[in-house]
């Protein structure tokens, strides 16, 4: 099997190519249902409905489940979408992609998005429904993170709030997996009330259970929590929905160990293969668009020659 190469085709049938139980991990964000137009003919995300865009996502992570092997874990990334809208002229801004001379059409909408038996302007909930649909398919579902975006896009709507974050739901293939432990810095309130004791008028809480303050508040900081605020980051030469480095740092520090694979099956620009390397783990990309691939390559080549990955 090749590794630290990019795979050109439907993520679905590429997947096919590899050996069964040959990745570590996998972290992806495949394209959102009725959202953009990525000019790739059989792309994911302009299914007339979202059930089939939720069968044919999970048709491909059924796939990533068997390139995974028992201890491998599975990250994905993905937003929603409201019932009713539909592009209009108006909505739709093409532009020629940069280098790369892609021509995208960013669509509010991409097509139709009316939903039989879900009233218009209702969120569709297909983040969760393809949740469902992955634990009903035998996938662990051990996490659903906040990626909260401080600096996410303006909105015009004036009846609803502006939407500031996105799911990346964490899969496990089994109840044993490759986890290693991430930490954040502690909260100062929280160092002041293991000295203070539960209430502020009790003894110290370290009195309850025999632990010093060092002990309890570890000095590497806590458990890492669910919301992870991340800034989007945006590409000069690629497509707009573009991984920020920081958001993918922690689950591939978290889920693969050194020297290990990690797979993408909707590569897009690279981030990925980026990341993975910078940590000194192995990359495998699958991505459809030739445009993008050049992207990619463009993007690992320079941080080869950077000299920032030990591969």
């Amino acid at each position: 099997m090749k590794i630290n190469c990019i795979l050109q085709g439907n993520a679905k049938d590429t997947l096919k190519t590899i050996p069964n139980e040959s990745i570590d991990m996998c972290i992806t964000s495949p394209p959102y249902w009725a959202l953009r137009d990525y000019g790739a003919k059989g792309q994911l995300g302009l299914e007339p409905n979202f059930s089939a865009y939720i069968e044919n996502l999970c048709d491909v992570f059924d796939e990533v489940k068997r390139t995974l092997k028992k201890e491998g874990t599975c990250w994905v990334n993905l937003g929603d979408t409201y019932a009713g809208s539909q592009s209009t002229n108006s909505s739709v801004k093409c532009a020629n992609q940069f280098n790369a001379h892609v021509k995208e059409c960013y669509r509010k909408k991409a097509i139709n998005s009316k939903v039989e038996g879900v009233q218009n302007k209702c969120l569709t909930l297909i983040p969760f429904r393809f949740a469902l649909e992955m634990v009903n398919r035998g996938w662990i579902l051990r996490n659903v993170i906040i990626w909260h975006k401080p600096n996410c896009m303006p909105s015009s709507v004036k009846d609803r709030f502006t939407v500031d974050f996105e799911y990346l739901f964490f899969f496990s293939k089994s109840k044993k997996y490759f986890f290693k432990q991430q930490r954040e810095p502690h909260k100062d309130e929280s160092i002041i009330r293991t000295s203070y004791g539960w209430n502020g008028h009790r003894e110290p809480m370290s009195s309850y259970c025999g632990m010093n303050i060092e002990k309890m508040c570890h000095p590497d900081g806590r458990n890492k929590r669910c919301v992870w605020t991340v800034p989007t980051k945006g590409l000069r030469d690629a497509h707009f929905a573009v991984f920020p480095n920081k958001l993918i740092e922690t689950p591939i520090s978290a889920g693969c160990s050194e020297k290990g694979i990690v797979l993408d099956p909707f590569l897009g620009s690279g981030t990925t293969a980026l990341v993975a390397l910078k940590q000194n783990k192995r990359f495998l990309g699958i991505e459809l668009n030739k445009s993008y691939i050049k992207i990619a390559k463009r993007r690992i080549l320079s941080l080869l020659e950077n000299g920032k990955s030990n591969i």
